[in-house]
């Protein structure tokens, strides 16, 4: 049985902690950070809220199918990886394009990106399997 108050704090810190995720997973190419350990914090939240809230009630409002954020995940992963071999360039070759956005200014951006994308996918989907499939065991 959970209180008010972890019900509150719960409540508070599940969007806060889903948007440092992701600025977790979005900083991880430059600075510390990335897909890892922004999709483990993603799996800590809401693995916070079926605790509190209980698996039954989580699942009522928000249910997903955590092994097919695996799968997309795994396969976003895996084309980042062989992306470069048509072109014939390496295994896992990254490319850098710079664009300029108007009021924004120029901005990075990195193939390798998607491959933390595909990872942060991969980190969620069998953290929050393995949780749900725990917690369903009677």
């Amino acid at each position: 049985m959970t209180t008010v108050i972890t019900k509150m704090i719960t409540r508070i810190c599940l969007p806060l902690v889903i948007l440092f995720s992701i600025s977790l997973l979005l900083a991880g190419h430059n600075n510390p950070g990335g897909g890892f350990i922004g999709g483990v914090m993603f799996a800590s939240i809401i693995a916070l809220a079926y605790v509190v809230y209980g698996l039954e009630t989580i699942k009522r409002s928000f249910n997903p199918d955590w092994g097919k954020w695996f799968g997309f995940g795994l396969v976003l992963a895996s084309f980042t990886a062989f992306a470069a071999l048509p072109f014939g360039h390496n295994f896992f070759r990254s490319a850098v394009e710079f664009v300029h956005i108007p009021l924004i200014g120029e901005i990075e951006l990195v193939s390798a990106g998607l491959f933390d994308i595909g990872v942060y996918f991969v980190v969620i989907g069998s953290l929050l399997s393995i949780f749900q499939m725990v917690g369903e065991d009677k």
